[in-house]
């Protein structure tokens, strides 16, 4: 069965991208076939990963045609995916900005993506799919929460990433996402960004009491995470040290909380 899991927050800068790129990129390590879908426009997680569509095409109707934008809009299929660092990937292009235009035009469409990854499920292609949202509780997210069986939630330890988990959390567990997708569940947060600080440590036991477990820590190395970013390689390929070891037991946690096997 193919599980669907969106990586989302409406805060910006909670390393949400990354959390989307590395616990992929950690299952597919270990053996899991991953599809990861980049619906933020900024295509920042696609850049990361080595594809930039709006660099390799000229013509904004051919970026456009390699992200997610035809499926949602029924006038085409999910594209042909690239291929990155043992997953699969359908890019984003800022193209698909204008995909919320259209979403706001027609509140169907925000079931369209849904609809694409239901062939993607009854194929049986892959074992995980991850889709990484942008910053916002817009139409975007909603196509994103509604097409997902479960949602992760990046939480760095402050007052902005908890009142962001929070209150996402309410939303499908009770509000507006439970109304339109009931089956979504929220996943156990990952701590993401954590400083070595006494009140980062208090928020930190704030958020693991709120939410009762994580997934473990990511913690703040800014030589680590940023150059993974720059050289367009995720962290569990890129470090041998500390960072590997955290994502890789994020990627274990992970396989608990859903109640899959490790495959290596």
């Amino acid at each position: 069965m193919t599980l669907i899991t969106t990586v989302h927050s409406y805060a910006g800068g909670v390393a949400k991208s990354a959390t989307a790129r590395d616990l992929s990129a950690a299952l597919a390590i270990q053996g899991h076939r991953i599809l990861l879908i980049d619906a933020d426009h900024q295509a920042d997680l696609s850049v990361s990963l080595g594809v930039d569509v709006d660099e390799a095409f000229a013509n904004a109707d051919d970026s456009f045609a390699q992200t997610i934008g035809p499926a949602v809009l029924g006038t085409g299929s999910l594209p042909d995916v690239h291929h990155a660092f043992g997953l699969d990937l359908i890019p984003s292009s800022i193209t698909l900005y204008n995909l919320e235009k259209e979403l706001k035009s027609d509140v169907s469409m925000v079931v369209g993506l849904r609809y694409a990854l239901n062939e993607i499920r009854a194929a049986g292609s892959y074992d995980f799919v991850f889709i990484d949202t942008n910053p916002t509780l817009g139409d975007m997210a909603t196509l994103a929460l509604l097409a997902a069986d479960r949602v992760l939630l990046p939480i760095p330890p402050n007052r902005k990433g908890l009142r962001a988990g929070s209150f996402i959390r309410s939303r499908v567990e009770k509000g507006h996402y439970h109304r339109l997708n009931p089956e979504l569940q929220v996943l156990p947060p990952v701590i993401t960004q954590a400083p070595n600080t006494i009140l980062a440590r208090q928020y930190q036991s704030e958020i693991e009491s709120l939410f009762g477990q994580t997934l473990g820590i990511v913690r703040h190395r800014p030589g680590l995470y940023p150059s993974a970013m720059e050289r367009a390689t995720p962290v569990p390929v890129f470090d041998r040290g500390d960072g590997r070891a955290e994502i890789m037991a994020v990627a274990d946690a992970f396989l608990q909380a859903v109640g899959a096997a490790r495959v290596s």
